[in-house]
């Protein structure tokens, strides 16, 4: 029987397309694009035409310049750390990716506390009330995700941009953007209010170990390794050829197929969504509780992530269970996923940490299926009626 994936927030297969244009680079863009020879300047012509791809893509405005980067993680620490350090004030939702996070909380160190707009969430997003607050507290930076890793919920840039140009102009956006290609539609109009965007290949189908960070070239950005001076002397580090043009190829496809792959997600997302709610019906022991919004028609969430709880079963325990049987799920960000405490954005929306612990994220890819749904529902009603009599007596007892 054939594995199934269903854990596409964490990391994506690689789209055999994108796999023959790295092979071809690897072979042939072997040149430093640092060295004035044929060889180099090759290279720095193949680093280029990827930079045009990927601008065409993603209908990115010629004001940005490209860093590239090793991915998402040092895209955001970048930005973060590169503009918004030392004393810049910077406010988050509370419910972004860990590099955001913990990158925001470094600031400390320079005397810089980040403003915490938890209270202001509403379905995973950040609500039009919290507009006001920034403009109280001075915020300088606003840093969200774009595509939340765990809910799949939305942040729209254009609302955003509209309501901070209106109520707190001083404020400026920066946008996570790791999990929004291959899921959003890209605009140039988009990108009218965003300062700074970061990207990474392999949640598209690409490579691991690049991404880039898009950034307003009207930034001082503070360099965060200092070596060459590659990249306009922000980003140090003789440049990776067959990864940029493998990361071009990524995003390129993704933007290509981005309708196609919407239409399966929203087709995935109505199966796996019925199919919880009947086993929810049929069930008098299961209290299944979605955590992403799970109405396809919702606008401010995609339908590539559906998050759920189903206390009092360990969603661990149930996800080794699926693996037995070659099925691969999430249990939220892949970077927390080895720390035992539950995660801060289930507990950030009002689940209690039993509820955290007990949950799953389904993450979908352009190839899978309906079957692949369909014996994912079968499998994991068999593993909850298995292992819901051991976690009652023990919550039972506790």
């Amino acid at each position: 029987m054939n594995m199934i994936y269903l854990d596409n927030a964490a990391t994506t297969p690689m789209d055999p397309e994108v796999i023959d244009a790295l092979t071809a680079s690897m072979q042939h863009d072997f040149g430093n694009s640092g060295t004035v020879y044929r060889l180099g300047l090759d290279a720095k012509q193949k680093i280029q035409q990827a930079e045009d791809q990927i601008r065409e893509s993603l209908s990115i405005p010629p004001r940005f310049r490209l860093i590239f980067t090793s991915g998402g993680t040092e895209s955001n620490n970048l930005f973060i750390k590169g503009v918004c350090s030392p004393d810049k004030k910077v406010a988050s939702l509370g419910l972004e990716h860990p590099s955001v996070q913990e990158g925001l909380e470094s600031l400390k160190q320079y005397g810089n506390e980040p403003v915490s707009l938890l209270r202001f969430q509403k379905d995973g997003c950040l609500d039009a009330a919290a507009i006001p607050e920034l403009k109280k507290q001075k915020v300088r930076w606003l840093c969200l995700s774009h595509v939340n890793n765990e809910l799949g919920s939305i942040n729209d840039p254009q609302t955003l941009t509209a309501l901070l140009k209106q109520h707190a102009p001083q404020t400026r956006l920066f946008l996570d953007g790791v999990q929004a290609v291959g899921k959003l539609p890209f605009t140039q109009a988009m990108w009218d209010g965003v300062s700074g965007y970061s990207l990474s290949a392999h949640k598209f189908h690409g490579p691991k170990g690049i991404g880039a960070l898009v950034v307003d070239s009207h930034l001082s950005l503070t360099p965060q390794m200092h070596g060459g001076k590659q990249q306009f002397g922000m980003r140090s580090g003789t440049l990776p050829v067959p990864l940029i043009v493998g990361l071009a190829r990524a995003v390129q496809r993704a933007a290509e197929q981005s309708v196609t792959a919407s239409k399966t997600f929203s087709v995935l997302q109505a199966r796996l969504v019925s199919g919880l709610n009947a086993l929810n019906r049929d069930k008098p022991h299961l209290d299944l509780k979605f955590n992403s919004a799970a109405d396809a028609n919702a606008a401010h969430q995609t339908p590539a992530i559906v998050n759920f709880s189903f206390a009092p079963v360990e969603g661990e325990v149930v996800l080794h269970h699926l693996e037995e049987k070659e099925i691969y799920v999430g249990l939220g960000s892949a970077c927390s996923a080895h720390s035992k405490e539950p995660s801060e954005i289930l507990t950030g929306i009002g689940r209690t940490r039993e509820e955290a612990r007990c949950s799953l994220r389904v993450s979908f890819n352009k190839w899978n299926t309906v079957d692949e749904v369909d014996r994912f529902l079968e499998t994991f009603a068999v593993a909850y009626d298995s292992l819901h009599p051991s976690f009652q007596r023990r919550f039972a007892n506790s």
